[in-house]
């Protein structure tokens, strides 16, 4: 497994996503890195495709509307190259963000230890790492065979924010083995810091409501 791929689901992230986009970019063990934008209102797009215009390995495509979480990764893990094996998954908004951390992730499902792994942020921002110790299975940074994931976000393709959850219990029907890895120094902005309190919450609302609703669905078919 030596071919790997990122996705970065984008929207609305125009503070944030250079940040991310300039660490994966020089990274010179990855084969290809797609930035779904999905739908974004703001100016986005152009940074991202500014990014993308200085690493040949990199291109964003647009998503004419917003679909939501599950639809993006899905849409970024068809838009890989049929020579990629493994896809990496990552959030837009991350900050501490290494190198090192994506090795981390990667090297598990290289060896094949396991069939996904997902990041836990620590000694990063209070807030972050509080909300990973009580929801780890809610992390965005995940990584396992491309195959497999185009597979598990197939029936999770409206789930929007409750695609990690998802794969999850996907993954747990499934019987796949998972690894946890510790991203210390890493975290990722807060919703209410980037969009102020009120529009935060009532995003963060909706979020927790598909995060139930993915939840639900997938908790029923684990019961079959």
């Amino acid at each position: 497994m030596n071919n790997i791929g990122v996705v970065i689901p984008v929207w609305n992230e125009e503070k944030d996503i250079s940040l991310v986009l300039n660490t994966v970019g020089p990274i010179n063990w990855l084969s290809q890195i797609v930035v779904i934008d999905d739908g974004s209102i703001d100016n986005t797009l152009t940074v991202a495709q500014e990014c993308a215009s200085k690493y040949p390995h990199m291109f964003v495509e647009l998503l004419p509307e917003n679909k939501g979480k599950g639809a993006a990764l899905l849409a970024g893990v068809r838009a890989l190259d049929a020579a990629i094996e493994v896809v990496i998954f990552l959030d837009a908004d991350l900050y501490g963000f290494t190198a090192d951390h994506l090795a981390k992730l990667r090297d598990p499902i290289v060896s094949q230890r396991c069939e996904m792994t997902v990041a836990g942020f620590r000694k990063g921002r209070w807030r972050t790492d509080l909300s990973q110790r009580f929801t780890p299975n809610l992390s965005g940074q995940r990584c396992l065979p491309r195959e497999a994931a185009e597979q598990a976000l197939l029936p999770l393709v409206d789930s929007g924010y409750g695609v990690e959850i998802g794969l999850t219990l996907y993954g747990r029907r499934k019987k796949w083995r998972v690894e946890y890895v510790i991203w210390e120094g890493a975290s990722h902005d807060m919703k209410e810091s980037k969009l102020g309190l009120w529009e935060g919450l009532k995003i963060r609302q909706m979020m927790y409501q598909q995060i139930l609703e993915t939840w639900f669905r997938e908790w029923r078919k684990n019961r079959r």
